[in-house]
């Protein structure tokens, strides 16, 4: 039972923490991009994580000459510095979950000690991603983009694979809890397989997102009412 109310505490901090800065970063980054979005994407930033090419970035946050650029780049960049607190709530999240799918016997030994390496990939990908987004937000010539955007993708797929593989992996020990938090397993398990998706059609990840999104509010309404 100790086990299980500290990794309650943790789902409740963490959970509680994802929710208010996801509101927070909400109201902050561009809610449009200036000139035109990666193709396939809705939302600006993730957009933005997933560019490939310097066309992508202008493309999102303005060529230098457009008088929406300044706002575009600045919104872009004070999200990005609070996705420094993100990129710690969300990995906690994670760990709160196999915690408390081990205190509950759903995860043998040797497993749950894996699954709580994987937060610290999440964590680090997105740590080294977020410098890359902040060095390309202030260039505007193509060419200096190069060297950032050929680092950019390889820690963007290790953040994104991380959760996915995670998502995944508790999909199934979730679904075998008696309480309605099952549902969430289900939920964890559709987006980790829609997220897997992208490696053919990469724009997969955006929905994926928002499923993640959805699982872990549930997560944690179901931590403060357990």
């Amino acid at each position: 039972m100790r086990d299980e109310r500290r990794a309650m505490t943790i789902l409740r901090v963490s959970g509680a923490a994802v929710l208010v800065l996801s509101v927070v970063m909400l109201l902050i980054f561009p809610a449009t991009a200036v000139e035109q979005n990666v193709p396939g994407f809705v939302s600006p930033v993730i957009g933005f994580e997933l560019a490939s090419t310097p066309e992508h970035v202008l493309g999102i946050l303005g060529h230098s000459d457009n008088p929406a650029r300044p706002a575009a780049v600045a919104g872009m960049n004070r999200g990005n510095r609070i996705d420094f607190l993100f990129m710690i709530a969300y990995p906690a999240l994670y760990v709160g979950i196999v915690l408390l799918l081990r205190a509950r016997g759903r995860l043998p030994g040797t497993f749950g000690t894996f699954l709580l390496c994987l937060p610290v990939v999440m964590w680090l990908g997105d740590l080294l991603e977020n410098r890359e987004l902040l060095g390309l937000a202030d260039l505007t010539d193509p060419a200096a983009m190069t060297a950032g955007l050929t680092r950019l993708r390889p820690f963007t797929t290790m953040k994104w694979h991380a959760l996915f593989g995670t998502s995944l992996l508790i999909a199934y020990p979730i679904w075998q809890d008696p309480s309605w938090w099952r549902w969430t397993g289900a939920i964890f398990g559709v987006a980790a397989l829609v997220g897997f998706a992208s490696i053919v059609a990469l724009p997969a990840i955006e929905v994926a997102a928002y499923l993640l999104s959805l699982a872990w509010l549930g997560t944690w309404v179901y931590s403060l009412r357990a």
